[in-house]
Formats: C-alpha cells, structure tokens, sequence
C-alpha cells in the first residue's frame, strides 16, 4: 500500500493536470522533470520525462524513479498507469484525468488569464491591486458540489505567478506559485511550480517540480508515444476493464 501511495503522489505532481495549439508550431514536446515533495519531515522525490502529441492530445509520463512505470492520459480522461517491473497496469477514467488540465495545456493555449476557471463554470467576481500585482477573484458554480469555493490568481507581467484555493469557510487549501517562466517559441512556460497543500490541523505537503531539457518536435524521441502495453499487463484496477489488458 505504502508504494502505490507514493505512486500516486509522484503522479499527482508530474500530471493531474496537455494538448498544444498547431499555431505555435509545436507538433511534438518533451521536457525532463524533477519533483520534491515534503510531508512529515519525509521528502520523496521523483525523475520524469513527460512526452506530448498534439495529435490527439496524447500526454505520456516515463517515470524514472523512484519507480520506472509509465502513465497516458488524453484529452477525454482516459488514464493508463503501466508499471513495467511487475507487467501490471492501473486503468480509470473521468474528467479529473484529462490531459487538458496540465499547466501546458492552459499556457499554450492562451488560458493565462483563467487557467480553464471559466470552462469549468467558475466566475470572476472581483479585481484588486495590491503593490502592482493584479489579483482575480473567481467564484465556483451553485450546480456543482465542490470543495474548492473560490480561487485567486495573482498577475505579474500578464502572466500568472500566484493560484490560491479556498473552501466554504474562506480557508486556503493550497497555494500554487509559478516561477522561471521560460519561452517556448511564442509563449512563455514557468518551468519551476511550487504547490502548498494545506492538509488541516497544522498539517501540509510541499511539492516542487522543476522542469528542464525542452525538446520540440523533430528532437522529440517518440518511442513512448507509440509504445503499447503487453496485452498479458495484469489489470490492478479498473473501470470498465477485464482482467486482462486490450490497446
């Protein structure tokens, strides 16, 4: 249990949130990550090397350590965690997956402005300065049962450098701060975020991942890209799934 839990962490801080525009000339991404977290006066930390398709908005992570498996997400949310060692593979679906919700996807695709709060029904609701900084307040949609109530966004130089969450009771969750922004042909990418997550009772998780190695297009290997997952892979769990792996 203790080794699918830091699974999941080093998932958490590598996706959980890509699709790129044809317009900024970008058919194919890598990037070479590293990500830290802290919790408990215990630090983990993982090394990836993240692949993206704009054709059909394939998002593939290589995880490298501490444990080398592979996870594809796409657009709809459809989600394949392979770990290679044990030929055994983690299947699950739904919108919280999609590959949509990756950093690169809203800064290459021009939702600086929002981060995708407007496409998933949050509003805006109010706009401040304070020391030339230009904070956003959204508000969550009535329909939907969520804890995340209402989430700031702070600009510097039009570009997103601060994300906060906060639930009913006006308590912040988590704080996001991106920094080390980057171009990437004809947008800028922050190639360092930092996540504070707030766990209650005093309690938090740190997170840093810090990317690097931008390769575009033709210096893109696409060995992950195309690669297929032995049909023997042993389904762990899954939704709609057979014991048995089918591509």
């Amino acid at each position: 249990m203790k080794i699918r839990f830091y699974k999941w962490l080093l998932f958490s801080l590598v996706i959980l949130s890509s699709s790129f525009t044809p317009k900024a000339g970008i058919e194919l991404l890598s990037l070479d990550m590293t990500a830290r977290t802290l919790y408990q006066g215990k630090s983990v930390t993982g090394t990836a090397t993240l692949f993206y398709r704009v054709r059909g908005s394939e998002l593939v992570t290589k995880m490298h350590t501490p444990f080398e498996y592979v996870v594809f997400t796409n657009s709809i949310g459809e989600y394949k965690s392979y770990d290679i060692k044990e030929n055994s593979v983690t299947l699950l679906e739904g919108e919280d997956m999609s590959s949509n919700k990756s950093f690169i996807y809203q800064f290459l695709n021009g939702q600086t402005n929002d981060l995708g709060l407007r496409d998933l029904g949050f509003k805006m609701t109010d706009t401040r300065f304070e020391d030339q900084i230009m904070i956003n307040e959204w508000q969550a949609p009535n329909d939907k049962q969520i804890s995340t109530q209402k989430i700031e966004i702070a600009f510097e130089n039009y570009l997103p450098i601060y994300v906060g969450f906060f639930d009913a009771e006006n308590n912040v969750t988590q704080k996001t701060y991106y920094t080390n922004y980057q171009d990437v042909l004809y947008s800028k990418l922050p190639f360092t975020i930092t996540e504070i997550n707030f766990l209650g009772e005093g309690d938090s998780s740190i997170a840093r991942k810090t990317y690097s190695n931008l390769k575009l297009n033709g210096d893109v290997s696409e060995y992950w890209l195309n690669y297929s997952i032995p049909e023997n892979a042993k389904v762990l769990s899954a939704q709609n799934a057979n014991s048995s792996f089918q591509n």
